[in-house]
Order: C-alpha cells, then structure tokens, then sequence
C-alpha cells in the first residue's frame, strides 16, 4: 500500500486552457505527480491531483508554487491523505 497527498483543483470551464498549461508545468515539476480529470460540476472543470509520499512530501512545495501563481482564485483543496493500492 502506498501513501499519498492529494488535491481536488476546480476551475470555471472557460479558464480550463489556462489551467492545462498551469498543470502541465505543474507535472514537469513534479513527474511523480498523478493527474486525473473529474467530471465537470455546475461550469466548472475539477482536476484530481496526487502525490506519492516518499519520504518527503512533494506536495507541499506544490502548494506553495500553485499559490504564486493562481491569479484567478481557483479553488485548490487538499491537502488529503490517502492510500492506495493492495497489500
């Protein structure tokens, strides 16, 4: 079983551009990153994001680059613990 950190990003759909080249940033620094869509909810684009612990928490680097650069207040919740997979 692995341990994880994760994030749920929603954006407004007509932002969902600008927030495929945030996250393609986002997962060219971070490669271990795991990045999945949901379904859209009410015209927005939600966007799952996951960081396997390691050791150290990689996800708490991200929270501080993805701050500096959200600029239109996109909702970004987390971080959550997780764990996955089978023993």
């Amino acid at each position: 079983m692995k341990e994880e950190y994760n994030y749920t990003l929603t954006v407004p759909l007509q932002d969902i551009d600008e927030a495929k080249v945030l996250l393609e940033e986002a997962k060219a620094n971070n490669p271990q990153m795991r990045l999945s869509r949901k379904p859209d909810r009410r015209e927005n684009a939600r966007f799952y994001l996951c960081f396997p612990y390691a050791g150290t928490r990689t996800d708490l680097s991200f929270q501080e680059w993805f701050s500096a650069r959200n600029s239109k207040n996109w909702d970004l919740f987390g971080p959550n613990y997780g764990v996955w997979g089978l023993s």
